[in-house]
């Protein structure tokens, strides 16, 4: 007798600790999303991600949480309707949890490609500023070969005009 009271209290004990560990992971989750939205409100594909692992393992915890309490904390008392609401709660957690994953999947798919599309930009912009720069250096030279040219010229016009002014006195 107090070996049962003993397997239904520790049973009773882990069963509640399993129902806190599956809310607090959901509540961590939804926390961490609240600090990415917080920190960057366009990111809302990483926000859904990350919410959405934490819903599905914290849903696995409340499931097993569930399956103790009816299955044996009820013991000798369980009825078909205690089966029935068990086996309706299960299928309802396995319809979200494969919802869910399929989102989640569908999320790390998009975010991959986002990445290398931001790798892609990224490199892109790179190139732009390579050229940029090498435009700037050409349009430098370019200036001092102009500034150089015209002390070329004003020199070559001096001569000239020595000449010149040497031909008309002779």
């Amino acid at each position: 007798m107090h070996i049962e009271l003993l397997t239904i209290f520790i049973l009773h004990k882990i069963s509640f600790i399993l129902g806190v560990i599956g809310t607090l992971i959901i509540l961590v989750g939804t926390f961490d999303g609240l600090f990415i939205y917080i920190k960057n409100r366009r990111n809302f594909q990483k926000i859904r991600y990350v919410i959405g692992k934490h819903i599905l393992l914290g849903l696995d915890f409340l499931v097993v949480k569930d399956i103790i309490e009816t299955v044996f904390l009820k013991g000798s008392d369980i009825h078909v309707m205690d089966i029935v609401l068990l086996i309706t709660i299960v299928a309802i957690r396995i319809a979200l949890t494969n919802h869910t994953m399929k989102g989640i999947q569908e999320m790390r798919i998009e975010m991959e490609r986002s990445k290398i599309h931001q790798k892609a930009i990224d490199e892109e912009l790179e190139q732009i500023e390579r050229e940029e720069y090498d435009l700037v250096e050409k349009v430098k030279e370019l200036k001092q070969s102009s500034i150089d040219s015209l002390e070329k010229r004003k020199e070559l016009e001096e001569r000239i005009e020595k000449i010149l002014k040497s031909l008309k006195e002779k």
